[in-house]
Parts: structure tokens; sequence; C-alpha cells
């Protein structure tokens, strides 16, 4: 398995991404809701995974909406319910810039994450292409079992807040919540090729 990685920065990248790779690298129509385009496209909803999301309020497994996103990703850093974190804050007569900050993960940054995308090797490609229905299961789940070894490896090993002048302290984000990340996974007809898996991470704040 490969794993193509990009950062994702607030405003242009993070609209592109909107667009095209959250239904499938398709094209999004314009002014179609997510799930819509999602469902046109054959593409399953992204899913919240990670051990940080409980941190978040976020519901295993749970489905990730436009706004999410947007907050998340769009909006350098935002909490994923920022919306209505504000307008209860608003409504318990906080001022508009103190309900804003409570929105907020942490400082305004301009990368708000970093994308994963995992691809099977060229002979899993051809295995999937001529097996059976029974071959095909036994791939993809071997295919999606990687892929969370592969996060948790990230998440244990690699995944590190810096902080102080020139970042020269360092704490494991499992020390801060863990990982928070939304799973994407494109459906590709069963005569083609097994999917690939874009996974994006938040950036920690």
């Amino acid at each position: 398995m490969t794993v193509e990685i990009k950062v994702i920065r607030a405003g242009r990248m993070y609209r592109y991404y909107l667009r095209e790779t959250v239904v499938g690298d398709g094209r999004r129509p314009v002014r179609t809701p997510l799930r819509v385009a999602q469902e046109q496209a054959g593409v399953p909803a992204g899913r919240w995974t990670g051990r940080g999301y409980a941190v978040l309020g976020l519901a295993p497994g749970e489905e990730v909406t436009e706004a999410q996103l947007r907050n998340l990703f769009g909006e350098r850093g935002r909490h994923p319910y920022a919306d209505q974190i504000e307008a209860d804050r608003l409504a318990a007569g906080d001022s508009a810039k103190k309900a804003l900050r409570a929105g907020a993960l942490g400082r305004r940054v301009t990368v708000t994450g970093v994308d994963f995308v995992f691809r099977p090797q060229p002979t899993i490609y051809l295995l999937w292409a001529l097996g059976d229905e029974e071959t095909r299961r036994v791939i993809e789940a071997a295919h999606e079992r990687a892929i969370e070894r592969v996060l948790e490896w990230i998440e244990d090993e690699v995944a590190v807040i810096r902080y102080g002048k020139d970042g020269i302290y360092r704490v494991r984000s499992c020390a801060r919540g863990g990982r928070r990340a939304r799973r994407s996974r494109p459906v590709s007809p069963p005569t083609s090729s097994p999917p690939s898996s874009s996974t994006p991470a938040p950036r920690p704040p």
C-alpha cells in the first residue's frame, strides 16, 4: 500500500478539496448539498475516526457534515460545532468576540490539516479486477485494516504538537486527546479496481 500526503490549507485548497475530493475526485455541481452530491457520485459519506473525536463531542462513526468540514479545514481550525457553540454563547449573553473565541480550537493557522490518500499496490488492483466477490471483500477488509494500523502508528509515533519559541517543546497528540480525522472512500465499479481512501486529519491546535 502506498500513501500520498498533502497539506490542507485554509482558503483556495480547502475549496478545491470540498468541491472534488469529498465526492470521489469528481466534480461537485455548483450549489449542490454535499450529501446529495455524494449520493449522485455513489460515494459514501465521510465518517469521523481517531481517538480524539470524543474531545470534540463527536460520536464514533458520526457522519461528517459540510458545515463541520468548513469549520475545521476552511476556517483555520474552528470546532466542528463552532456555529452551535457560538449561538449558545450569544444566547447566554456573551459578546460576539467572546462567542467567536469559544468556537476556536486554538490560534488561527494557515495549515488546517493533512490529507492521507491510501492506495493498494498495482498487483492488488489486478487481483481485484480478476477476483470473485469473496476475493474483493477480503481485499477491501485488508485494505481498511491496513489504513487503521497506519493511522494508529501515526497517532502513537509521529503526530506531535510543537509549542514555545521556535517549537522547541513537543508533546504527543495522544496526550491532548489524540487524532481527529474523517474517512471518505470513493467507490469503484466492481470490475475496475479497489477503492483508495482519503483520510484528512486536522492539524493539532
